[in-house]
């Protein structure tokens, strides 16, 4: 099972994370209704410099028994909106491996088990918290160290679930290179939730554990 860690947001920028998400947002990652595992992105503000871990964990199991477990952990590194370096370890069940890119004269060199490229161009990474994502048609993948090219579609404001309450948030749709995957963002551009479909055709939801309820 591959899980897709993908990011989008309708119109607030996210240039100070820091204000929006009070240094950090957690989610439950749910599968089928059953709650499996943890995201937790954290932020740290340095002047014009942000840093940015997220990190997630999923781990199902069958009479007791782990039958399949995911690990990820995503240090991103941003300099005046900038995305200057990104390294990410995945462990995948009995699969491990890294991705890492760094800015250089020449743009954004990405290494990965696909190969090395690079790229010129502003360029957003599928972690979730970034605002401005919505606006791009190319994204960095992180699982794959792939440009993938997409279009969000929106399909209109939502009453979701949080973990203590409710909360208004718009939904957004991926198309193009990724697919089957829904993300909402609250009036504030804040991520809200996700919702994709994994690899073995189960339902993974991420349900915000540090959002506050609505009045």
């Amino acid at each position: 099972m591959v899980i897709i860690l993908l990011a989008v947001q309708p119109t607030h920028s996210q240039t100070k994370p820091i204000e929006e998400y009070n240094n950090k947002i957690g989610f439950d990652v749910v599968r089928n209704g059953e709650v499996v595992g943890q995201h937790v992105t954290t932020f740290l503000q340095d002047d014009s410099d942000l840093t940015v871990e997220s990190k997630m964990n999923l781990k199902i199991t069958l009479l007791g028994i782990t039958v399949y477990s995911f690990d990820y952990m995503s240090l991103e590194k941003w300099s005046d909106g900038v995305l200057s370096s990104l390294d990410v370890d995945v462990e995948d069940g009995a699969d491990q491996f890294k991705i890492s890119s760094l800015l250089n004269s020449e743009g954004l060199t990405i290494i990965s088990p696909s190969g090395t490229i690079t790229t010129r161009g502003p360029l957003i990474s599928t972690n979730h918290w970034n605002a401005d994502i919505v606006m791009q048609s190319r994204v960095l993948n992180t699982l794959t160290g792939k440009i993938n090219h997409v279009k969000l579609i929106s399909k209109g404001e939502e009453r979701i679930s949080i973990k203590d309450g409710y909360i208004m948030a718009t939904r957004y749709d991926y198309s193009g290179e990724l697919t089957d995957t829904s993300v909402w963002y609250d009036s504030h551009g804040r991520w809200s939730k996700l919702e994709f479909k994994a690899r073995d055709g189960s339902t993974v939801e991420y349900i915000c554990n540090t959002c506050e309820a609505d009045l």
